[in-house]
């Protein structure tokens, strides 16, 4: 994989936090170079769900530490939970996963990894998450001790408690059996005169509960940390930054750390620092974020090529993220998915806002990279600092 570049990811265990606040990056990004936890004690946990941002490397790591796995000499198999919806496990895999997937189920003994990607893909497809799960469950029958399981969604499409309601269902982890060890002979000869027995026992690792906490044969929920300073100044030198220290030094300067956290934003100011040498001030990378990510790119595949002039898509935007701050909603009603009614609350109708629109302008609007799709029938802001910067653009707009 020559496109992988090993940032050493970091995590935190998820508690209160609730992953539906827009704010909850920034929330992340006070932590230190040293905070949280690696792949390698992940890896050790039963079963783990993986939160992380659109734009943070989640499916390029997930896919990493299958492939190193398997180097080791290990079962490991990456698949995208949408697929799961779909097809059974088996018929996923290549000709040579399949032989290392039968061999893995031929071993009482054998450990594997799973890791299977991107939750919030398969609800963006009216999938369900209960039958991915069951037919994944089916694939590994009888072998659910053996089994090391990393699920991934995004922080905004996690339904803390349905879903992992549905993980622990469709994937329990079966406790531990107690091994009796053997006495010392101190321990058997003070074991009675204690009165606490003369032997001891052992029990295999801790996982994580839902709130956060250690829990025996729970699933561990983490998050992933945006890229701290050694990570960001990897990232630059992969890719071509000769003074990356200078680099670095222009992002604290410039306050630039909202475009840093994530590989898909970093890479578009390793951009503007190789074109001019410096980042500008924070309006200046707001304009540029905003530019690249709502420019056509006039891709001949894409249905809504030159519905919209990028003036227009600048507009549109504008007036949706003003209706954002003024409303305290949290998301925008997507045009082309039924919004669930669970979900409903918080939620803006774009055509209230842009009723001079066409539906299908409105759609061409919401496909641009500025948006993220959240599921359930609901879009985001990739940036809410980008969506507050837009409010006040219109704001200014309007008052002038």
């Amino acid at each position: 994989m020559t496109d992988y570049i090993d940032l050493q990811r970091r995590f935190r265990d998820a508690a209160d936090e609730d992953p539906e606040d827009p704010g909850y990056g920034a929330f992340l990004r006070g932590y230190g170079d040293s905070d949280g936890i690696g792949w390698p004690e992940l890896l050790e946990s039963g079963r783990v769900v993986l939160l992380a941002e659109a734009g943070s490397g989640k499916t390029m790591e997930m896919r990493a530490q299958a492939r190193r796995l398997v180097e080791e000499s290990k079962a490991a198999f990456f698949a995208p939970v949408e697929d799961l919806d779909r097809e059974p496990f088996a018929d996923l895999l290549q000709a040579e996963e399949r032989r290392m997937f039968e061999a893995w189920r031929a071993d009482p003994e054998a450990l594997a990894w799973f890791f299977l990607d991107a939750v919030d893909e398969l609800k963006l497809s009216e999938g369900k998450l209960d039958r991915a799960l069951r037919r994944f469950s089916q694939a590994i029958s009888g072998r659910l001790d053996r089994a090391r399981i990393v699920i991934s969604c995004r922080p905004s499409d996690w339904r803390r408690q349905h879903d992992l309601g549905v993980v622990r269902r469709r994937l329990p982890v079966p406790p531990t059996p107690k091994k009796t060890l053997s006495p010392s002979p101190e321990e058997a000869f003070m074991g009675p005169l204690r009165g606490d027995g003369s032997f001891r026992e052992e029990t295999g690792p801790e996982t994580q509960g839902e709130d956060g906490r250690p829990d025996r044969g729970g699933v561990r929920t983490v998050v992933m940390l945006p890229m701290d300073g050694r990570q960001i100044e990897t990232f630059a030198r992969w890719f071509g930054v000769e003074d990356a220290p200078a680099f670095l030094e222009e992002i604290e300067r410039r306050d630039a750390g909202i475009f840093a956290g994530r590989p898909l934003d970093l890479a578009g100011l390793i951009a503007a620092w190789r074109d001019s040498g410096r980042l500008g001030t924070r309006a200046r990378q707001h304009e540029a974020n905003v530019g690249a990510k709502l420019r056509d790119d006039h891709d001949p595949e894409r249905r809504d090529k030159g519905v919209l002039s990028d003036d227009e898509a600048r507009a549109g935007a504008e007036r949706l993220a003003l209706a954002l701050a003024l409303t305290r909603a949290r998301a925008i009603r997507s045009p082309e998915q039924a919004l669930d009614a669970d979900r409903a609350g918080g939620v803006l109708d774009p055509s209230g806002i842009l009723p001079d629109w066409t539906e299908a302008e409105r759609q061409a609007l919401l496909r641009r990279a500025l948006f993220d799709p959240a599921t359930y029938g609901r879009v985001r802001f990739h940036h809410r600092s980008v969506q507050e910067y837009l409010a006040a653009r219109r704001l200014r707009e309007l008052r002038g």
